[in-house]
């Protein structure tokens, strides 16, 4: 199954959940996000900018992923979830930790909070696993079309 990543960071070994949270870890837990597709991988990138369009390179990197049949997954359906998940960043991300601190599986598919029917897809780096989930080729450096980042007015 081939899997997309939208970030500058190449490598797939979590270094960003050391020095940030997110909607499924808190900070200090080695994680990597992806998307089901490259339109997914950077809606997730997209959302969590909230308006610094400055940090946002011009090109963006798109990596393809090779995530094998034999590696070992689980999907949280949205129904496990409780009323008002989307709202509280704090469930979801004891949910994720759980699973990180837990090395169940090597891959856990979560629902998208931006868009019905996707699920993304956490790769825990420290999963005996991980090692076989690869990067399948060179990134894929993207323009961004500026009409994903203009500002409404008024801000």
């Amino acid at each position: 199954m081939l899997i997309w990543r939208c970030s500058l960071h190449a490598p797939l070994d979590g270094e960003g959940g050391m020095h940030a949270s997110g909607r499924w870890n808190t900070i200090g837990q080695r994680i990597t996000y992806c998307g089901p597709n490259p339109s997914a991988a950077l809606l997730e990138v997209l959302a969590h900018l909230k308006w610094k369009v400055n940090l946002l390179p011009l090109d963006l990197q798109f990596s393809e992923i090779d995530l094998p049949d034999s590696v070992e997954r689980e999907r949280l359906d949205m129904d496990a979830l409780p009323f008002g998940w989307r709202e509280d960043e704090s469930h979801t991300q004891a949910i994720g930790d759980a699973w990180l601190a837990s090395r169940r599986t090597a891959v856990l598919e979560v629902p998208s909070v931006l868009s019905p029917k996707t699920y993304n897809l956490l790769l825990n780096p420290l999963h005996p696993q991980a090692s076989s989930i690869t990067i399948a080729g060179p990134p894929i450096v993207f323009p961004l079309d500026p009409r994903l980042i203009a500002l409404p007015r008024g801000i």
